[in-house]
């Protein structure tokens, strides 16, 4: 189970790095997408504490609805944390389009 926990935590932080990386250095993110991408990964964290916890304990059952229920809520914060995101990109093009 320990070793569950560092695998857990070194994914929340390159999922953080890989952000950074990716939208910090191609241009500024606002603190609202900030916000919501950090929202997301500790959600998506969460998700896999409850079900790896839930399947320790025996109890396949809260694992399954944790499963449908958090599982559900995070699949719509990545959608829109990756569709706000991905405004950055497209904004920027369409500014281009129209300059030139």
């Amino acid at each position: 189970m320990i070793i569950f926990w560092l695998i857990l935590g070194a994914l929340m932080v390159s999922s953080i790095w890989f952000v950074y990386i990716k939208f910090q250095a191609a241009g500024k993110m606002s603190v609202t997408r900030w916000v919501l991408t950090s929202i997301s990964v500790l959600w998506g964290a969460f998700t896999l504490a409850w079900i790896v916890s839930s399947i320790a304990e025996g109890e396949m059952q809260a694992a399954g609805m944790g499963l449908l229920i958090f599982g559900a809520i995070l699949l719509g914060l990545i959608i829109l944390t990756v569709r706000l995101n991905s405004l950055i990109s497209s904004k920027k093009k369409a500014n281009k389009v129209e300059a030139a």
